[in-house]
């Protein structure tokens, strides 16, 4: 187990900690810190770096006020299971649309997909624009669009 702290990206208030948790899985840090987007309650945030102090893991994070959740509402919580969305990207989109969503039991499975540039889908090439972790519907979520 690890400690994570999510921080504000802010040197003239002193990179005030936003969320802390004490006790966290390792490979949820990794794959957290490998989440280009991070959202928790209601409000996007990017992820800017990461850090590691000695016991600590920090994810430092600045909030998108241009970037509203699109998600377009989908499975939330899944019964023990970790999830991710295959969602499809789309240039200026309201929504981002839920191709697939997986059910892993365990987070190397997920960990598999947030390290790949590519995702063979429906016998297409898919390439992964961002990957997200929406913590208000307890789900990672992958964008891509299809490769020319």
């Amino acid at each position: 187990m690890a400690q994570l702290e999510y921080r504000l990206l802010d040197e003239e208030k002193g990179f005030p900690a936003l969320f802390a948790y004490e006790s966290i899985p390792k490979e949820e840090v990794i794959a957290r810190c490998l989440c280009d987007y991070f959202v928790k309650e209601g409000i996007v945030y990017e992820r800017t770096s990461a850090a590691n102090e000695e016991f600590l893991q920090v994810i430092y994070v600045k909030p998108i006020e241009d970037k509203p959740n699109r998600s377009t509402p989908g499975q939330t919580s899944g019964m023990g299971y970790i999830l991710l969305e295959l969602r499809e990207y789309i240039d200026e989109a309201e929504s981002y649309p839920v191709l697939k969503t997986l059910e892993f039991g365990n987070l190397q499975d997920l960990l598999l997909y947030a390290v790949s540039e590519y995702i063979n889908f429906q016998d297409l090439e898919w390439e992964k624009t961002s990957f997200e972790i929406d913590e208000d519907r307890q789900v990672f979520s992958l964008y891509m669009k299809k490769t020319k």
